[in-house]
């Protein structure tokens, strides 16, 4: 899939190692096998090249992805679009990058080939047809995922059901850890480090961006993501979508298709279908801001703010929580920046929880084992931490009395 996995397991020996390992790379060539496109061998190339508008014959699981593929498809409104390879090479981000905008007539050609409307799939027999010659399938927008719930549902087969699968950085949790505690999965921020952490399990989170693939012309940037409906790359898009879902597969194809739709219509989306969604917006070169709806805005820090990775974050929450408006962030607390960087990396590899007011900031050692409240340019007469403030209180009188 040209890209890394990363899987963790609770509860598994070091002497099943080698099964394990055996059994993921086995199930993830099997994927390939299935809808790389990359493999001229592979079911989906020889679909692709065969132009037949006859039932053609797949594995089950090839079928159960293009079917789901389909019904995203209809509940986004024809955002979400695995048949829009076309465009994606008339517009540079297949093989070849054009040098220029490509005329509208071949725009209208490209999209002439383009339509996941024309595609079906059945189960028993397991087959995929179109009914408009030229269609042409490419699934790298969600077989990802799917690829990601065939490892979980292998390592749950396998007696290991606590686990995290991440391939690609689209994960999906098992049960809880043998500690009882939920798995955490850090949703990195366009700046690099981590925006948010998710506590779940059995349930996957997906995220599309375009922080990374993008160009620009005019000042204007256009996103790797490309709307089947006007056949042009997505301007001004959100840097990333973040989708919590039961499956992987689901939640990966519509992180795609919310891309598509931009922040302002996909936010309005996921609220009306009761979706579980995190659009983060760079405002500027220090300013991140939040859009969230289900379990992503019920994790949000109390007063609805973050602070991630050198820079302020902003976050906006839906109507039912706070009436739709936007909820500022004290730039004051700007000064905890570096603690807060170093506190996030602590909380997914240590497992802690945060405590006390501060975030926890001062019960918690820096890299020289000093209390963060150290690197704090607040005078102490000054400082508002109750914590703080008592400890120093008890402090003088200890002082006192020695």
């Amino acid at each position: 899939m040209g890209t890394y996995y990363s899987i963790a397991i609770d509860g598994a020996v070091e002497a099943a190692r080698d099964e394990i390992q055996t059994g993921i790379d086995e199930c993830l060539a099997d994927v390939n096998r299935q809808m790389s496109t990359w493999d001229p061998e592979s079911e989906i190339s020889k679909f692709n090249q065969s132009g037949s508008l006859d039932w053609f014959p797949v594995s089950p699981e090839f079928a159960i992805v293009v079917a789901e593929s389909i019904r995203i498809h209809k509940l986004t409104n024809g955002a979400f679009d695995p048949t829009v390879a076309p465009l994606i090479d008339l517009w540079g981000f297949g093989a070849k990058r054009p040098k220029e905008f490509p005329s509208q007539e071949a725009i209208d050609a490209a999209r002439a080939r383009v339509g996941m409307e024309f595609m079906q799939a059945q189960q028993e027999p397991s087959a995929i047809r179109r009914t408009k010659p030229g269609i042409t399938l490419n699934l790298s927008a969600i077989a990802k995922g799917h690829g990601v719930d065939r490892v979980s549902e292998l390592l749950t087969s396998l007696g290991y059901p606590s686990h995290v699968v991440d391939i690609g950085g689209e994960d999906r949790t098992g049960v809880a850890k043998s500690t009882g505690d939920k798995w955490r999965l850090g949703v990195e921020s366009p700046f690099g480090e981590i925006q948010r952490v998710v506590e779940c399990t059995e349930q996957s989170v997906a995220t599309s961006g375009d922080y990374r693939n993008y160009f620009e012309i005019g000042g204007v940037r256009y996103s790797h993501a490309i709307d089947p409906t006007t056949g042009k790359p997505v301007e001004n898009p959100p840097a990333s979508i973040s989708v919590l879902s039961e499956f992987c597969m689901t939640a990966d194809g519509l992180a795609t298709g919310l891309m598509i739709m931009g922040t302002e219509k996909g936010f309005q989306f996921a609220k009306e279908h009761g979706l579980s969604v995190l659009f983060l917006d760079v405002v500027d070169e220090k300013t991140i801001v939040e859009h969230a709806t289900g379990e992503f805005l019920a994790s949000s820090p109390a007063d609805g703010t973050a602070v991630t990775a050198g820079s302020v974050s902003e976050k906006s929450a839906s109507e039912d929580a706070v009436g739709g408006q936007w909820i500022p962030f004290v730039a004051a607390l700007a000064i905890f920046l570096l603690a807060v960087t170093g506190m996030a990396v602590g909380v997914l590899a240590k497992n802690r929880a945060l405590k006390g007011s501060c975030g926890g900031l001062s019960s918690m050692p820096g890299q020289d084992g000093k209390s963060i409240c150290e690197l704090c340019t607040i005078p102490k007469d000054q400082c508002t931490n109750p914590e703080v403030l008592e400890r120093l209180k008890n402090t003088a009188v200890a002082e006192t009395e020695g």
